[in-house]
Order: structure tokens, then C-alpha cells, then sequence
């Protein structure tokens, strides 16, 4: 979460190369534009959390959330995608679930993968992966604090 200058990124590459970096450029409307485009597939691009203690990549399926950092849009891509369909109705709800899986198999079934056929789809023969959500409380919770947050914090008692 510190800026990246020349002295920085001189630090990282002997000490921690594989270090994440993040650069930002798109506004939230080229955002907006980019998921409402009818051709546009939703995924993420963020590259694996860091365990904020040792600053390895984090590969445990068990960590906890708040013990790493990244990219919020690792944890946050698709609950962020259902925010924006419920709140500022950006396309329907079917059409953001078909960009999300069954548009996804499809562009890599075309472009050399076979296998997808069956992927992205409810189907006799078809091996669907079934998420369940709420769509009135399911968002986005990972912050650039936060960035492996899938769920808001919630207070432990003692």
C-alpha cells in the first residue's frame, strides 16, 4: 500500500521479487461501459494474495482472510458485479450469471478448449458448479486494506 518509486522497486527486486504491485487507470465509468457491452465476459485479472506476515503467496485454502493482502478484486470481482445488477441495475441479473460462467466456457470452448463444452451451463450431461446467493445482501467486502475479505468483518465475542 506505499507508492512504487524507482528506489522502491530496486528494494523489491532483491529482496522480494514476486512482490504484487498494482497500477490503476480505468474510472468507474469505463468500468460500467466495459460490463454492460453485451460481448463482455466478467473475470479477474488479480494475481494470488500475499500473506501479509511473511509476504509469500498465500496457497493455504484455510488462511484466514484478514492474514493476507491483494487486490480486492480477487475476492471481490463477482459480489461486486451482483451489487452493481441490484443496486444501479447495470444489466439483468441472468445476463451478469451468463457472463460469469456459461459466456466464460463458451469464448474458451471456441478458442481451444474443448472440455468447456460441458462447463457454465445447467444441463443433462453438463458438470455445473452451483453457487447459491442472496442477491439483496450478496457484495463486494475486500477493500485494498482488506484485499481477501470475501464477507464483511464481523465482531467476534468473547
Amino acid at each position: 500500500m506505499k507508492p512504487l518509486t524507482k528506489k522502491r522497486y530496486d528494494a523489491l527486486i532483491q529482496k522480494n521479487p514476486g512482490a504484487s504491485i498494482m497500477f490503476y487507470g480505468s474510472t468507474e465509468d469505463d468500468m460500467f461501459k466495459g460490463l454492460a457491452d453485451p460481448a463482455t465476459v466478467i473475470g479477474s485479472d488479480a494475481f494470488p494474495h500475499t500473506v501479509s506476515a511473511t509476504g509469500e503467496m498465500a496457497r493455504d485454502w484455510d488462511i484466514d482472510y484478514d492474514a493476507v493482502q491483494g487486490h480486492p478484486r480477487l475476492a471481490g470481482t463477482r459480489g461486486k458485479v451482483f451489487r452493481h445488477v441490484r443496486d444501479d441495475k447495470l444489466v439483468p441479473l441472468m445476463t451478469a450469471i451468463s457472463k460469469m460462467s456459461f459466456m466464460v466456457a463458451e469464448w474458451l470452448r471456441d478458442n481451444g478448449v474443448p472440455q468447456m463444452a460441458y462447463k457454465g451451463r445447467i444441463q443433462l450431461g453438463a458438470d455445473a458448479d452451483l453457487a447459491i446467493f442472496d442477491l439483496k445482501t450478496v457484495t463486494d467486502n475486500s477493500t485494498m486494506q482488506h484485499g481477501g475479505r470475501p464477507r464483511p468483518a464481523y465482531p467476534t465475542s468473547s
